[in-house]
């Protein structure tokens, strides 16, 4: 077969896909971005609550896992079993997926950990300060995050097409990247003013420490999600 027949089959490909799928996987996909954000905004408020010294529940953050999660069952119930109906692989839609529902999982794990262990007044300013910053950090990267599936989604279904709108694209991925490393340097920074505390008991120290890490957890996963569009879009 020559190249160009090749290149044929392959516009002709996308083109019978765009026919057959008038609601986009993209569109589902989208749908749970905003899920996955919601989630992850309802943790924000749970942080910043934290630092204040109110009482933690996680119910708002747990119901919207639940919400993300029925709306990521949906979607792999209507996939197409078939490559053909769609603009990209099914199993790269898949892993897409699995990536973006990792960010709502790991928000509700956060969540569930706050109110544990009752910490008080022995939370150092300083903490305090980084934990409400990484909350900050996340709210960014999550919201950053999806727009860009739908960026993506219009660029990969060529609804919007043009280097311009790739670029746009990547651009939003290299955001997320460097929203994930101002939040390692937070994370580091709650970290360390942890082992400088000196009137905390050794778990209670663990427990905070955890806190920060696994919210800082949620941001390689947004950041895993982003590079994984990149990939998808590259090809």
């Amino acid at each position: 077969m020559s190249f160009f027949s090749f290149k044929k089959i392959k516009k002709l490909r996308h083109s019978f896909a765009g026919y057959l799928t008038e609601t986009s996987p993209f569109d589902q996909l989208s749908r749970h971005a905003e899920k996955v954000q919601a989630t992850v905004e309802a943790l924000v408020g749970e942080l910043h609550g934290y630092t204040q010294g109110n009482e933690i529940l996680g119910e708002a953050v747990s119901n919207l896992e639940f919400e993300a999660d029925q709306e990521k069952q949906e979607i792999r119930r209507e996939l197409p079993r078939s490559d053909l109906l769609m603009p990209v692989a099914r199993s790269d839609l898949l892993s897409l997926l699995w990536h973006q529902d990792e960010i709502a999982d790991n928000s509700q794990d956060v969540a569930e950990l706050l109110p544990l262990l009752d910490i008080g007044d022995k939370l150092p300013d300083e903490y305090k300060d980084s934990l409400n910053s990484l909350a900050g950090i996340l709210e960014k990267s999550a919201k950053e995050y999806s727009e860009l599936v739908t960026k993506a989604g219009a660029v990969i279904k060529g609804t919007s097409g043009g280097q311009e709108k790739l670029d746009e694209v990547w651009g939003a991925i290299e955001e997320i990247n460097n929203l994930e490393h101002s939040g390692d340097k937070t994370t580091r920074k709650a970290i360390k003013s942890i082992y400088k505390t000196e009137n905390m008991e050794g778990i209670e120290k663990y427990h905070l420490i955890q806190i920060a890490l696994k919210a800082n957890n949620i941001l390689d996963h947004v950041e895993n999600a982003a590079n994984f569009i990149r990939i998808m879009t590259n090809r």
